[in-house]
């Protein structure tokens, strides 16, 4: 039964790539992006992949979107980094969403956690050490003239609008996804799984 349920089917890996290329659709084609914020629904095809597989697999479509992504749609030189933050916004959706109820609180808080570390935090570290200074420059700068060197408080302050429409947009469609049981019913059936009630 354990063997069963650990293996990876034709079906889930069939349902992956579309969800892949939904979150590639999303993110690059169908959002507003710009040098410092990006506003879209690429997190909607992470979100189902965390609902139906788990973190680490949801981790893996959005390393594998972004990267796809990146290749396809390139705006610039392809960065890692932001490929790892894509990761981490699977395998926090997937710590929160898979198998749990519908609830706003949960919604909430998956969507909260994802936009402060990983959109306004860690994107935005990650954009003020690699785009906007020199990594030479930083080294063996302390807090101060680190602060100073990226501009890292008026990268922050104009991410805010960011951080707060992404939160409200996450919460709003990560809670419509987990009370829609037609929509997960039918990955599932794709997925050649059955669906399970919430622990």
């Amino acid at each position: 039964m354990t063997e069963k349920k650990n293996r990876i089917t034709l079906g889930q890996l069939t349902v992956s790539a579309l969800l892949i290329a939904l979150d590639v659709v999303f993110t690059r084609v169908l959002a507003i992006n710009t040098p410092l914020m990006k506003i879209g629904l690429g997190f909607t095809a992470v979100a189902v992949s965390a609902m139906l597989y788990g973190p680490l697999w949801a981790a893996l479509t959005a390393a594998l979107g972004d990267l796809i992504g990146a290749l396809l749609f390139p705006t610039g030189a392809y960065f890692p980094g932001f490929t790892l933050t894509a990761a981490l916004t699977g395998l926090i959706f997937g710590l929160f969403l898979y198998r749990r109820e519908g609830k706003w609180l949960r919604a909430f808080l998956a969507a909260l956690t994802n936009s402060l570390f990983v959109t306004l935090l860690l994107n935005t570290l990650l954009i003020a050490v690699f785009f906007r200074s020199s990594p030479a420059e930083l080294a063996g700068a302390d807090f101060a003239r680190f602060l100073a060197l990226t501009n890292m408080r008026e990268l922050l302050a104009a991410r805010v609008p960011q951080f707060v429409i992404m939160t409200a947009l996450q919460t709003g469609v990560i809670f419509l996804l987990q009370a829609s049981p037609v929509l997960l019913r039918l990955f599932r059936e794709k997925s050649g799984g059955k669906s399970e009630k919430n622990p």
